[in-house]
C-alpha cells in the first residue's frame, strides 16, 4: 500500500467540515426603496447564524458590507478549514501552503474557536514555530472541535508535535491527529483537568509510545470513542484502561495487541484490516473486563484470542466459564475456510460468545488486503458431512441467532458446510444474507440456483416462524463499510450486511 493509499483512508476517516465551500452570500435588492437589503434586515441572530455557515474568507469579508455587518464574523464562534484558505488560479498549485493566513485568522479572531480544521499544511524544523503559535492561540481563545494533519512528502518519521498540545485540552471535545510524532508525555502533570470535556479522539498515521496512550486515556475522564487509524507500529499494544470509552477502533493500522483490560462502559471494538507489525507474528485479542461489550469484530481466526487470561484454540469443545463473554450481540468473523484449522478455530470462537444474536462471517485469504476466498480446499482441508454432524454443541447457534450474514461467500465446499451446519441448528434464525465475492450477474444467478435448496423450510431448524429468508445478492462495486458507520454508535449492527 502506497502513501497516497494510506493518505487516502485517512482523509476518509476525518470529520467532515461544517463548512460547505460552496456557501455564498448575496443580497436582494428591496422593491420599495432600492436602498436597503433583504439580508440585513434580519435579527443579529440570524445574521451570526448566517455568518457561521460561510467559508472563513467569506465570513471575515462580511464586515466590508455595510455598518449593519460590522463586527459580526468576530462575535461568533469561528469555523476555520484552512482548505478554504488555499489560493486558486490558473497555474497556481492548489497544495500552496496556507500558513500565514491560518495565523492572520488564528491572531485576529478574538474566540472561540467552535471547529478548526487544519490539513493543508507541511510543518517541519524549518516552521515549527509556526505551529507551536497555532497551538498557544488555539488554547488560549478555547478550541473545541481541532482536526491537526501534516502533510508528508514521504515515509519518513513524522514532526513531533510540541507538549504546548495539551494547553488546548481544556477545551477540547474533539480532537483528531494526523501524521505526527505524539509528544513524549513522561513528567507531565497527570490529571483528570488535562481534556476534562474531550469526548472523541483520534490518533491517524502517526507514533505513539504505549506510556503516552495510557497518559492520554487517563487524563480524558469523558472519552467515549477512541480510533487507530493507518497507524505506524507504535502503539504496537493498545491497553484499554478506562472508565468512560464506550468504542475503540483500530482501523487499516499495524499493531500486536488490543486488551480491554479495565473497560467498565466498553460497548464496541471494532478491529478492520489491522495487522502484526512483523511478518510471522500473530495479532492478539484480549478481553478482560469489558461487562457491557456488545459489538466484536473482525475477529480473525489467524488472531490469538485471550479471554480472561485463557487463550481460545482451534478444536476447543468446552469452554470454561471464565472464557466467554455473554455480553457480546453482534459478532463479526474473518476465516480462510479452505484451511480446516482455521474451520476449527472459527467453531471454538463461536463458543466463546453465547449470546450472539447477529453473527457476520466473512470468508477471506489473510495473504491479501483483499478478502476473497476462492474456496479451493486441499483434499486434507475438505470437511465432509461427517466432520459437521460430529461438531459439539454451541449455544449462540442453537438457541440466540437470528440474523447471519456471509460475506465473500464462493461456493466453496467448506463454505456451504459451514452454512448448512448453521441452518439445521439454529431455531430461532429468521434471515441468512448471502454476499457474492462477485457481483456479476451470472455469477449471482448460478449461486442462487446453487443454495435455492437451502432456503427450503426442511433444512432450517426454525419451524415455528413463517417468515424465514435466504437472500443471494452480488456485492456493490466501491467500499460497502467505512469508519463513519463502523464507529456511529447509534448504529446498533454497523457491519456489513
Amino acid at each position: 500500500m502506497g502513501l497516497e493509499d494510506i493518505l487516502d483512508i485517512m482523509y476518509s476517516c476525518l470529520p467532515a467540515s461544517p463548512i460547505s465551500s460552496a456557501a455564498f452570500l448575496s443580497a436582494a435588492i428591496s422593491d420599495e426603496d432600492g436602498v436597503e437589503d433583504r439580508i440585513s434586515a434580519l435579527p443579529n441572530g440570524l445574521l451570526r447564524d448566517v455568518v457561521s455557515r460561510l467559508p472563513v474568507k467569506d465570513a471575515a469579508r462580511t464586515n466590508a458590507l455595510c455598518r449593519r455587518w460590522r463586527g459580526l464574523w468576530r462575535a461568533i464562534p469561528l469555523v476555520l478549514d484552512d482548505a478554504h484558505l488555499l489560493t486558486e488560479g490558473p497555474g497556481v498549485d492548489w497544495r500552496a501552503p496556507a500558513a500565514a493566513a491560518v495565523s492572520r485568522v488564528l491572531a485576529s479572531h478574538p474566540g472561540p474557536f467552535r471547529c478548526v480544521r487544519l490539513l493543508s499544511n507541511l510543518i517541519d524544523e524549518s516552521n515549527k514555530e509556526c505551529l507551536a503559535e497555532w497551538l498557544r492561540l488555539l488554547g488560549d481563545k478555547g478550541v473545541e472541535d481541532l482536526t491537526l494533519v501534516n502533510r508528508p512528502w514521504g515515509f519518513g518519521v513524522p514532526a513531533r508535535l510540541p507538549p504546548s498540545l495539551l494547553s488546548c485540552g481544556a477545551s477540547l471535545r474533539r480532537l483528531y491527529l494526523g501524521v505526527w510524532f505524539f509528544p513524549f508525555t513522561t513528567g507531565l502533570p497527570r490529571s483528570p483537568d488535562v481534556f476534562p470535556h474531550l469526548r472523541e479522539l483520534g490518533i491517524c498515521h502517526g507514533i505513539m509510545q504505549e506510556s503516552d496512550l495510557e497518559y492520554l486515556l487517563a487524563c480524558s475522564p469523558r472519552l467515549e470513542s477512541f480510533a487507530l487509524i493507518t497507524n505506524y507500529c507504535l502503539p504496537d499494544r493498545v491497553r484499554i484502561g478506562s472508565h468512560s470509552l464506550r468504542c475503540v477502533l483500530l482501523w487499516h493500522s499495524m499493531a500486536d495487541e488490543v486488551a480491554a483490560i479495565a473497560a467498565p462502559h466498553l460497548q464496541r471494538l471494532i478491529v478492520y484490516c489491522t495487522h502484526p507489525t512483523e511478518a510471522g507474528r500473530a495479532f492478539k485479542v484480549k478481553i478482560g473486563y469489558a461487562p457491557q461489550l456488545a459489538v466484536l469484530g473482525y475477529l480473525d481466526t489467524t488472531h490469538v484470542l485471550e479471554i480472561d487470561n485463557t487463550i481460545i484454540k482451534a478444536g476447543v469443545t468446552k469452554v470454561s466459564p471464565d472464557a466467554v463473554v455473554p455480553s457480546i450481540k453482534v459478532l463479526a468473523l474473518k476465516v480462510r475456510f479452505r484451511v480446516a484449522e482455521e474451520v476449527r478455530t472459527l467453531l471454538s470462537f463461536l463458543r466463546c460468545f453465547p449470546e450472539v444474536e447477529n453473527l457476520h462471517v466473512m470468508a477471506s485469504d489473510n495473504h491479501t488486503d483483499h478478502y476473497d476466498d476462492p474456496g479451493e480446499v486441499k483434499a486434507r482441508d475438505k470437511l465432509n458431512s461427517t466432520f459437521w454432524q460430529g461438531v459439539g454443541p454451541i449455544k449462540c447457534v442453537q438457541s440466540r441467532v437470528k440474523k447471519v450474514v456471509f460475506d465473500q461467500f464462493c461456493g466453496g465446499t467448506n463454505q456451504v458446510g459451514f452454512l448448512k451446519m448453521v441452518l439445521g441448528r439454529a431455531v430461532l434464525l429468521q434471515k441468512v444474507i448471502v454476499l457474492l465475492a462477485d457481483p456479476d450477474p451470472i455469477t449471482v444467478s448460478e449461486a442462487t440456483r446453487k443454495l435455492s435448496p437451502l432456503a427450503s423450510k426442511r433444512m432450517w431448524a426454525n419451524k415455528t416462524l413463517r417468515k424465514i429468508s435466504l437472500e443471494v445478492r452480488g456485492r456493490t462495486s466501491g467500499p460497502i463499510w467505512g469508519y463513519n458507520q463502523a464507529s456511529d454508535l447509534s448504529i446498533s449492527d454497523p457491519f456489513i450486511s
